[in-house]
């Protein structure tokens, strides 16, 4: 049985982070592509808008623009609206996990 590989894109602006994702992922067959800011991640998925990643890592606290404002806008999207987008961050308030389930988050770590 032939795996088909996941296209990943993290958005997160922490580097130690970036590393470790790397990392955790170094031994498969994904491919990953990585965003600094919420900015970028919008420009990336506005310009790749035909060609999707598979899923996509949701850092919440990011600069310029975070995970908060950019979860809304990529659902609110025809053409993004369908991204499968995982948030992680360092809160647990379950007020907090509620909205981003609400905003359409796939899953929340």
């Amino acid at each position: 049985m032939m795996l088909t590989p996941l296209s990943i894109l993290l958005a997160e602006d922490d580097t130690d982070d970036c590393l470790f994702f790397k990392e955790a992922i170094a031994n498969t067959i994904h491919t990953l592509n990585t965003v600094n800011d919420g900015e970028q991640l919008m420009k990336y998925l506005n310009a790749n808008d035909k060609e999707l990643p598979h899923v996509l890592f949701l850092d919440l606290n990011m600069q310029r623009k975070n995970g908060f404002e950019c979860l809304p806008e990529i659902k609110l999207n025809n053409h993004l609206k369908n991204l499968s987008v995982v948030v992680f961050s360092t809160s647990l308030e379950q007020e907090v996990v509620n909205q981003l389930y609400h905003n359409g988050a796939s899953y929340f770590i």
